[in-house]
């Protein structure tokens, strides 16, 4: 089976170190709102690390389930059992990336209604920037439910291999099912990465063109 380990890019984060104007900036009130909403996925940047390390752990049990002969499978009972409960934990990893995210674009649209106060060229990369996060959020949810049936169909899989009267062709169908889901995974995973570079580099272009004086906090 065709394994895709996830790997997501996360929000820039950047810390103001003042502004080119002692007059009122619209820019610096979003600025409260977009940082604390960067603040709020980095629970989701230790569900990621965690994901990680257990879609590794569980390919390693497939790739040895996979290796034992078809009228032996009484002897990989175990493993099946480890990898269902396996299955489960990236669920409820899955479900703590959700939630973080979702408060993440919470607090994200707040800064919306600073726009109408800034001056032309920021209020036109701050609309730009609103838009890509929204198609950032809706990538993720095409993720989240592309993640969610790779999941169910892993967990069909695994209760199949106990089943001692299985066909190989019954395991080969599935198998097929397990990849082609993971390939709509590897995909909406590359569309979310896209949004968020693009989102990033026109946070800091809003910044740069509302006068704000950043710096960059890379992990």
């Amino acid at each position: 089976m065709k394994r895709v380990i996830i790997s997501v890019l996360l929000l820039l984060s950047m810390v103001v170190l003042g502004a080119c104007t002692d007059d009122y900036n619209a820019a610096e009130d979003m600025y409260d709102h977009l940082e604390k909403s960067v603040e709020l996925e980095s629970s989701f940047q230790q569900s990621q690390s965690d994901l990680v390390k257990l879609e590794e752990e569980e390919n390693e049990l497939y790739d040895q389930m996979m290796e034992i002969n078809m009228n032996e499978l009484d002897k990989i009972q175990g493993m099946v059992d480890e990898a269902l409960g396996l299955v489960e934990e990236r669920r409820q990893l899955l479900e703590q990336e959700k939630e973080s995210i979702d408060a993440a674009k919470e607090e994200f649209d707040q800064a919306e209604q600073y726009v109408e106060d800034l001056d032309e060229e920021p209020k036109k990369l701050a609309n730009q920037m609103i838009e890509k996060m929204d198609s950032r959020f809706q990538s993720f949810n095409d993720l989240y439910k592309a993640y969610q049936k790779s999941l169910d169909l892993d967990a069909e899989l695994y209760e199949m291999l106990k089943n001692q009267d299985l066909k190989k062709e019954e395991l080969d169908q599935q198998v097929e099912e397990v990849n082609a889901s993971y390939e709509k995974v590897k995909k909406a995973q590359k569309e979310f990465n896209t949004y968020t570079k693009e989102f990033n580099e026109l946070k800091r272009k809003f910044y740069e063109a509302s006068g704000l004086n950043v710096e960059y906090q890379e992990d």
